[in-house]
Formats: structure tokens, C-alpha cells, sequence
């Protein structure tokens, strides 16, 4: 009966730790951009100065697929965030705040029809028509930034209370033809 009741205790021993939780919400994501609940993963990144400041773009399309575009392909169910930070290079450890940072806006499911984007639905912005989707507060961090990858980091938080969090790490296209 006691090797009985030691196998039982092994088996459920066994069983009890090998049903751990398999619930990944606490798992660290990256190169997404999240807005409250909804979650929206991004491929690539371009990197554009111009004269005094700097593009900075996110989508969920592939580095390939953005190339393309530039050459005249239709792209479908883009989603973009950009935003033009008030510098003439990005710096690796800086932190641009709104102060710095002129433009910043996230639109979904849009289109690049002749190498522009078209139509979508606005997630958030610095300014425009619907004053819930303002962004109040937050920054953009740029953890690393050399030739071959950036990572940066942002938050925000909009005028309804929305909190936003966006995270890339990777390649990138720097695109320099805006000052050529």
C-alpha cells in the first residue's frame, strides 16, 4: 500500500508541473505597435532625413515588398505609422519627446496606389480631425541605431486615455533620396 500511495504521489507530482500555465501574456513581444487592446505586428522600418528632421516609418509589409512599392506596385491592408522627429539624424540612447517630434500617426489597413498611401483608418495622431485620437503625451526611444539595425521603443497615450506602446528591433531601409 505506501509504494501505492508513492507512485500516486510521483504521478500527480508530475502531472501538476507539467500543466504549467501556457498563457503567453507575459511574454516580452517585439516589432509591434499596440494600441489599447489591439495589437498590430510590423516587418520593416525606413529611415528618411530630410534637411532638418527625420522620417521614421513602421509597417507590417516586408522590406521587399516596401522596394516594390517605390517601384509602382499596389500594396493592400498597409499599416503605417510614421512620424518626423525635429532632428537631423537619429541618435542611438535619444528619447524625442512631442516637443521634438512634429508629426506622429498610425493608420491601418490602408493602400500604396503609385507609391503613396491612401486611405486607411486612423489609430492615433498628433493632430487632426477626431480630438479623442490626439496623442498628449509620450516619446520615442532610440536604443540602437547604426548601419545594419535600429530598436526603438515608444509610447503614447491619446486625449481618450488610450495607451499606446510600439517596439522594433531590426534592419531597416534608409532611404536618403529626399536630400539628394
Amino acid at each position: 500500500m505506501k509504494y501505492l500511495k508513492t507512485i500516486t504521489f510521483v504521478l500527480i507530482t508530475i502531472l501538476l508541473t507539467s500543466c504549467s500555465s501556457n498563457d503567453d501574456s507575459n511574454t516580452s513581444e517585439s516589432n509591434f505597435i499596440k494600441v489599447g487592446e489591439s495589437s498590430f505586428e510590423m516587418k520593416a522600418a525606413v529611415v528618411e532625413p530630410s534637411f532638418n528632421s527625420v522620417f521614421l516609418s513602421l509597417t507590417n509589409k516586408t522590406e521587399a515588398e516596401i522596394n516594390a512599392s517605390f517601384s509602382g506596385t499596389t500594396l493592400n491592408n498597409v499599416d503605417f505609422f510614421t512620424a518626423r522627429i525635429n532632428h537631423s539624424d537619429l541618435l542611438p540612447g535619444g528619447t524625442y519627446d512631442l516637443d521634438d517630434i512634429s508629426n506622429v500617426e498610425f493608420i491601418v489597413n490602408g493602400d500604396v496606389i503609385n507609391s503613396e498611401f491612401e486611405n486607411g483608418f486612423s489609430q492615433f495622431y498628433k493632430s487632426g480631425s477626431n480630438a479623442d485620437l490626439e496623442v498628449i503625451q509620450g516619446s520615442i526611444t532610440i536604443a540602437e541605431y547604426d548601419v545594419e539595425a535600429i530598436n526603438l521603443i515608444f509610447t503614447f497615450t491619446r486625449a481618450d486615455g488610450v495607451v499606446i506602446f510600439g517596439d522594433y528591433k531590426g534592419s531597416f531601409i534608409y532611404n536618403n533620396n529626399s536630400i539628394d
